[in-house]
């Protein structure tokens, strides 16, 4: 069964269609229920579009209302290029989405789909833990191998290529002389779902953009403001059963190959906006595909909406100089780095 449900918007965004829309939405009340439908998607293309901003903005509120009252996802499908650039600045701090297509917005529903072919493999010295590991991430559904020992594990990483690789879990349990340097706030229960945020970052930027996603490393340090490259950085609290900031971090080159890629378009470096609207949205992405993941295994996790900087030393003056995890990633053989602290 689909997870969506689509609309077509028609005609002009008059005061007539944009209540017609409202009356076909809450329409669409009881099958949400009794369907268990996660989206409401607007499809534009018979949108005929003539430049009503005041309209425009009226529908993008109405419809963000209706995230709230009706407690879906609501976002938009088959726009042109030219109403992109629009609904992207009009939609700002809402919880309105926009997806280029269908298929793209059912990848964000249903991000289970990409995990048989996704392999991960998991080792730990720790044998208890390996094994609890082991026992949740195959339990979602995971194409997982083991490594029991360090010789195993040596060479599963010499002869094969993982896509996600687990190892070292117990991160904030350390010996009382290294506590100063390295001691991390997070809890236990934020650590052992890492690679949750790791794989939801792989899964969705490959998804999103057709371009090579994977983890590299990881390590416990402060944010680190020496990158030398220009960055955009995304920075998204986020509280429950599971607290802290999510920070992505993108050089200017790889956003730029990142948006072109999903966008199908020529972005330039000193377009600064769409740099930052660009990975606020892959932020927004890649957490509401980790909060999906989260819900399934009863773990209740609220984020907030991603600020953007294009200074290193104003995200750190956002999320503070607490240790954490960095996490280096690579995006078509081009790093970028995500950061998770509290």
């Amino acid at each position: 069964m689909e997870n969506q449900i689509i609309l077509n918007f028609t005609g002009e965004i008059d005061n007539n269609n944009i209540k017609a829309l409202e009356s076909a939405i809450l329409s669409k009340k009881e099958d949400i229920k009794i369907q268990e439908k996660k989206m409401i998607l607007v499809s534009l293309k018979d949108l005929a579009y003539k430049n009503n901003l005041n309209n425009l903005k009226l529908m993008i509120n109405k419809i963000d209302q209706f995230t709230t009252s009706m407690d879906i996802l609501l976002g938009f499908i088959d726009y042109s290029t030219e109403l992109y650039s629009v609904l992207k600045e009009m939609s700002k701090n809402t919880k309105v989405k926009l997806f280029k297509t269908e298929e793209i917005a059912r990848i964000f529903l249903e991000p289970k789909s990409f995990k048989k072919d996704t392999s991960v493999l998991v080792f730990d010295e720790d044998e208890k833990n390996s094994k609890q590991l082991y026992f949740v991430l195959s339990k979602n559904g995971y194409n997982l191998v083991r490594a029991k020992t360090m010789e195993e594990f040596l060479e599963a990483i010499k002869n094969e290529n993982y896509d996600v690789i687990v190892t070292k879990t117990l991160l904030n349990e350390i010996s009382e002389e290294q506590a100063t340097k390295t001691k991390l706030s997070l809890s236990k229960n934020v650590i052992m779902n890492l690679p949750i945020f790791m794989n939801k970052a792989a899964e969705t930027l490959c998804s999103f953009t057709g371009l090579e996603a994977k983890k590299v490393s990881h390590s416990i340090k402060n944010f680190d403001i020496t990158l030398k490259k220009n960055t955009i950085s995304a920075v998204m609290p986020f509280k429950g059963d599971l607290e802290g900031y999510f920070t992505l971090v993108f050089p200017s080159d790889i956003a730029i190959t990142a948006l072109e890629a999903l966008l199908g378009e020529t972005v330039k470096e000193e377009d600064t906006e769409t740099l930052r609207d660009g990975v606020g949205e892959f932020c927004n992405i890649i957490t509401g595909s980790a909060k999906t993941e989260f819900d399934t295994k009863g773990i209740k996790v609220l984020f907030d909406l991603p600020k953007t900087y294009t200074s290193l030393v104003d995200t750190q003056n956002h999320i503070g100089k607490n240790n954490g995890v960095w996490m280096d990633m690579e995006l078509s053989g081009k790093p970028f780095y995500m950061f998770i602290t509290k």
